[in-house]
């Protein structure tokens, strides 16, 4: 007979409260979303479909129950990118090929993300009424200016359209006895094949070339979309 559930320690993270909890041998992750989730543009009905879209390839952690409120998966013992054991290029690999395998599962039924609606939506809150923003006109316009038209651009281009994480930072990366597993989908979407990989490769655009086959300025677009997304939810925050 399984013990009441135990509440071993508080995890890390910038967005929501998780806690490892423990029943019996049983330990998982309960994860309790941030309030301001909608603001933050993380749609959790599309989070909850991705990761059941994710469940066969073991690319992600086993969901034990998931609502708009809370996300409880099974723990993974493992170490994050940075602190686990080998090579950098043998763990680089390991990942790449993972998410090749993620981007080779269809999801017919999520929309394409559109990357100007996205950006648009925080630099609308940066401005809107009342808002005490961490930013002045000149910095808000410049913004504008440069992550939307990156966005534009992207926007524009033919691409295959693929689940993409869109913060694939190294503490999101766990390496585990059985490989790679990503944590933290809450900002996955349908998005560009090689947003993923630039943040694997910490901004190396020869290695995305490599990988994507895009040009310099298809890569110099993205790279700009990705920096100002990243100061973008920055901002948000402060």
């Amino acid at each position: 007979m399984l013990s009441e559930p135990k509440v071993l320690r508080e995890l890390g993270g910038t967005t929501n409260h998780s806690f490892l909890v423990a029943n019996g041998e049983l330990k998982a992750v309960v994860r309790i979303n941030a309030a301001n989730s909608v603001s933050l543009g993380i749609d959790r009905q599309r989070e909850r479909a991705i990761l059941q879209l994710l469940q066969p390839t073991n690319a992600v952690p086993r969901v034990l129950f998931q609502n708009d409120q809370v996300l409880v998966t099974a723990f993974c013992e493992g170490q994050p990118l940075q602190l686990a054991a080998g090579s950098s290029a043998e763990k680089t690999a390991a990942v790449a090929g993972l998410l090749q395998t993620i981007q080779a599962v269809e999801a017919p039924q999520l929309a394409r993300r559109n990357y100007v609606e996205y950006c648009q939506a925080y630099l609308d809150q940066l401005a809107g009424p009342g808002v005490n923003s961490p930013i002045n006109r000149q910095q808000h316009s410049h913004l504008q200016q440069t992550v939307v038209d990156a966005a534009a651009a992207i926007d524009a281009a033919p691409w295959p359209a693929v689940i993409c994480h869109h913060d694939l930072v190294p503490e999101n990366i766990l390496l585990t006895d059985q490989g790679p597993v990503i944590l933290d989908w809450e900002y996955a979407a349908l998005g560009h094949p090689a947003l993923d990989f630039m943040r694997l490769y910490q901004g190396d655009l020869s290695a995305v070339a490599e990988h994507t086959g895009l040009d310099a300025q298809s890569l110099k677009k993205l790279a700009i979309l990705q920096r100002g997304m990243d100061d973008l939810w920055q901002l948000l925050q402060t």
